[in-house]
């Protein structure tokens, strides 16, 4: 577990004690920013004496696998959100729990990436007074920036498996691929889609906390949201019919190789028939006494074979 507790003002960023919060809260200074990794019970209960958060707030902040929403509590809000963001070669899922109240904005994530110190960083670049509110806006436009690198990245696997799909045919490796990817599509959109339901029930429903100057700030990360979401659709969608195109491919190739297994049958099936007559020992044959009547019959049974092969390979069945 770690906790890192800042005091946010235009250029300057300073580094509190988690005990002097509520000294720093009162005197109104700046944003106090704190940001909790994996947080355990006694730390979200300091924090809670701190900040004066509700208890069903922090008891769903003290386990992750929550559902994505927003609650409003007396004295701030508490927001619930799914996050992803590549991290060390690899796509890191994780989630992030956020209470914010005046004068505060407090993080609490549970996942093991690099933390919000640009959301930091970018806050105090700025000119006019940090406010929650803005504060708030800065981590929700990060949260959906980190989501677009992982969108491109399944788009160029896609261009890339339906290549591979064209050019090698079907092969079990490259539907499990597909498979794969659009798994990672899912869950991705599972991250993103709650985003701007968030935007929205903040800008309409807590006006008092996202100011007026602000509304059009969540706006826009609410359309890059929905931007992202369209495209994640979009991508689905050619994932899965690249994988119809496979599974159809695999029916096909089945289908042309039953064809040639018929068609070869039935080509031996000419000569074992007359053979098998011959077989059977009867014992008035005409064609016994006559010494032309095997070759007459080989010869026969032979181009009954070439004609037949001709006809099946014309149709192409061989």
């Amino acid at each position: 577990m770690s906790i890192a507790c800042t005091l946010l003002t235009p250029g300057q960023r300073e580094d509190i004690a988690l005990d002097t919060v509520s000294d720093h809260l009162g005197a109104g200074r700046g944003l106090v920013w704190l940001e909790l990794r994996d947080a355990d019970a006694p730390a979200l209960a300091h924090l809670q004496r701190e900040l004066g958060l509700h208890e069903l707030a922090v008891e769903d902040a003290l386990s992750a696998h929550q559902r994505s929403k927003v609650e409003d509590y007396p004295g701030g809000l508490f927001i619930a959100l799914r996050t992803a963001r590549w991290w060390e070669g690899s796509v890191l899922h994780g989630e992030t729990h956020i209470f914010s109240g005046p004068g505060y904005l407090a993080v609490i994530r549970h996942d093991p990436g690099p933390g919000y110190g640009r959301v930091q960083e970018r806050l105090i670049a700025q000119s006019r007074p940090l406010t929650p509110g803005l504060a708030l806006y800065a981590l929700l436009d990060h949260i959906v920036d980190d989501l677009r690198p992982l969108a491109t990245r399944l788009e160029e696997r896609q261009a890339e498996l339906e290549g591979r799909l064209f050019a090698d045919g079907f092969e079990g490796a490259t539907l499990q691929a597909l498979f794969e990817t659009k798994r990672e599509i899912l869950s991705l959109l599972a991250t993103v889609q709650p985003i701007p339901e968030i935007c929205g029930d903040l800008i309409r429903l807590h006006a008092d906390f996202i100011g007026k100057e602000l509304r059009a700030y969540l706006r826009d990360v609410e359309d890059h949201a929905l931007r992202l979401i369209h495209a994640l659709d979009r991508l689905r969608e050619m994932i899965a019919d690249a994988m119809q195109l496979a599974l159809a491919s695999a029916s096909m190739q089945q289908s042309d190789s039953v064809q040639k297994l018929a068609g070869w049958g039935a080509i031996i099936a000419l000569p074992t028939l007359v053979f098998s007559l011959y077989g059977m020992n009867f014992e008035a044959m005409p064609e016994l006494r006559w010494p032309w009547a095997y070759p007459l019959v080989l010869a026969t049974t032979f181009a009954g074979c070439v004609w037949l092969y001709r006809r099946l390979k014309l149709r192409g069945w061989i």
